[in-house]
C-alpha cells in the first residue's frame, strides 16, 4: 500500500491564474504518484483575483483531479473542525504545506496546535514568502504574525523546504538557526514544448523587439519599474505584452497611467490570464522575457521563457544567478535605472544572428536544466525524510 500525502495550498488545478506555486504543487503530484498517494485541500476558487466558486468541481467534497484526490474548501467551511475531519479522513503518513502565509496552511496549523490533528511529520515550502522582497509587501502584517507565530510556536518541528541555498538562509533567519531545512528546486515539467523549434521565434528585426512579461499582478511582480524605463526608450519600436490576472486593481491603475504617458514608439498590450499552453504559446512569439521582481523564490516563468527561447531580463532577487554566465538572458539591479534603460534599448536594437545565439542557449539551458535527474532525488529526501520520521515514531 502506497504511503499517502496530505497537501494543503492555496489554490489547485483546473485553475490556472494563481501563480507558479500552484503548478509547482502539480508537478511535485505527476512526479511522485507512482511512489506515493496525494490528498489535496485548496481553496474552491481560483485565485485572490476570481473568488467565483469552481463549477467543474464539487466544493466540500472529494475529487478526482489529474494524479490527486482534491477536496475544495469553501470559505464557509474552512475551520480546525473542517480540517480535522479530513485528515481523519485521509489519515496520512505526512503532510505537505505549500506557504507559510496562507490560511489552508494557517488553518492546518492551527488545529494542529490545539491537538485536533494527530502529529505526523510536517513538511513546508514557504515559496520565497520569508524573502526580503516579499516581506516589503504588506510588512507591519507580515511581520505581527510572523511574532505571533513564534509566540504560540505554529510551525514546530516542521521540516522546511527550500528550493535554493539562499532560501535556507532566509528561513533560518526568520526561524532560527536550528530548525531543520532541506533543500529541493521546485519540479517543473520534465519537458516544456515538446514540439518547440526555433523557427517559430519571430524574425529580429533591429530597432525593434517584443517584450512579455508572464505573471500575476502585484506589487511584487514590480512591473511598474519596467513600463517606467519604457519612458526613456525613444529609439526603436517596442512591443510589450503583459499575460496575467490583475490581482491589485490599485496597482494595475498606476502602472496603466505609466502606459498612457509612454511614446508613439511603444505599444503595450495587457491580454489577461490565460491558460498555460496559450501563455506558452504568447511566450514563442516574443523576443524578450521581462520580470524586474522585488524577490522570486524560483520563478516558474523563467524556466518556461527560456524554453520558449526567449532570454531574460530580471532584477537582482532571483535565484537565477547565473543567466549571464550562460549567455541566456541580463541581471540588472533595481537601483541601476540607467542599466535597464540601455539594455532595454540593447535588446530594441539587436539583430537577427545576435539574438539566435542568446534564443538558442535560452532553449538548451532550459531543457538541460529541466532534465537534471538531481531535482526529483532532491524531492524525494525531502519526502523520504518525512516519512522515516513518521516510521520511527511509529515503533
Amino acid at each position: 500500500m502506497k504511503k499517502r500525502f496530505l497537501v494543503f495550498c492555496d489554490y489547485y488545478l483546473p485553475g490556472y491564474k494563481s501563480g507558479g506555486g500552484m503548478f509547482t504543487v502539480a508537478n511535485l503530484i505527476d512526479r511522485f504518484v507512482d511512489r506515493y498517494e496525494f490528498f489535496v485541500v485548496t481553496r474552491n476558487h481560483e485565485s485572490k483575483g476570481n473568488r467565483e466558486p469552481y463549477t467543474s468541481v464539487k466544493t466540500n467534497a472529494w475529487n478526482k483531479v489529474g494524479n490527486a484526490t482534491v477536496f475544495y474548501v469553501s470559505n464557509e467551511t474552512m475551520n480546525r473542525t473542517t480540517f480535522a475531519r479530513l485528515f481523519a479522513e485521509v489519515a496520512p503518513d505526512a503532510v505537505y504545506l505549500n506557504s507559510a502565509f496562507s490560511m489552508p496552511v494557517i488553518t492546518f496549523l492551527n488545529a494542529r496546535r490545539k491537538r485536533l490533528i494527530r502529529d505526523v511529520p510536517v513538511i513546508l515550502a514557504p515559496c520565497g514568502e520569508l524573502s526580503v522582497g516579499a516581506l516589503s509587501t504588506k510588512p507591519l502584517k507580515k511581520k505581527a504574525f510572523l511574532k505571533y507565530s513564534k509566540f504560540v510556536d505554529l510551525y514546530r518541528d516542521v521540516t522546511w523546504k527550500a528550493s535554493f541555498s539562499a532560501e535556507e538562509d532566509e528561513i533560518r533567519s526568520l526561524m532560527g538557526r536550528d530548525v531543520e531545512v532541506m533543500i529541493a528546486p521546485d519540479l517543473a515539467p520534465r519537458i516544456i514544448l515538446p514540439d518547440y523549434s526555433v523557427d517559430q521565434k519571430p524574425a529580429k528585426v533591429p530597432g525593434e523587439g517584443r517584450f512579455v512579461f508572464l505573471s500575476r499582478l502585484t506589487r511584487k511582480k514590480n512591473i511598474e519599474y519596467f513600463l517606467e524605463r519604457l519612458e526613456y526608450i525613444k529609439q526603436g519600436k517596442v512591443h510589450f505584452e503583459i499575460i496575467g490576472p490583475i490581482e491589485n486593481e490599485t496597482y494595475w491603475r498606476q502602472c496603466d497611467a505609466i502606459i498612457k504617458r509612454l511614446g508613439p514608439n511603444v505599444t503595450v498590450k495587457a491580454v489577461g490570464a490565460m491558460h498555460r499552453p496559450e501563455a506558452l504559446a504568447r511566450l514563442v512569439k516574443s523576443h524578450f522575457f521581462v520580470l524586474p521582481t522585488l524577490g522570486e523564490n524560483f520563478g516558474y516563468a523563467f524556466i518556461e521563457a527560456l524554453a520558449a527561447g526567449s532570454p531574460l531580463l530580471i532584477s537582482e532577487n532571483t535565484v537565477w544567478t547565473d543567466v549571464e554566465d550562460r549567455n541566456v538572458g541580463w541581471i540588472r539591479n533595481l537601483s541601476d535605472d540607467e542599466g535597464w534603460k540601455n539594455l532595454i534599448q540593447k535588446c530594441v536594437d539587436m539583430d537577427q544572428p545576435e539574438f539566435d545565439r542568446l534564443s538558442l542557449n535560452a532553449r538548451k539551458y532550459a531543457v538541460e536544466w529541466l532534465a537534471q535527474p538531481a531535482h526529483d532525488a532532491a524531492t524525494a529526501n525531502v519526502l523520504n525524510r518525512a516519512l522515516d520520521s513518521a516510521d520511527t515514531a511509529a515503533m
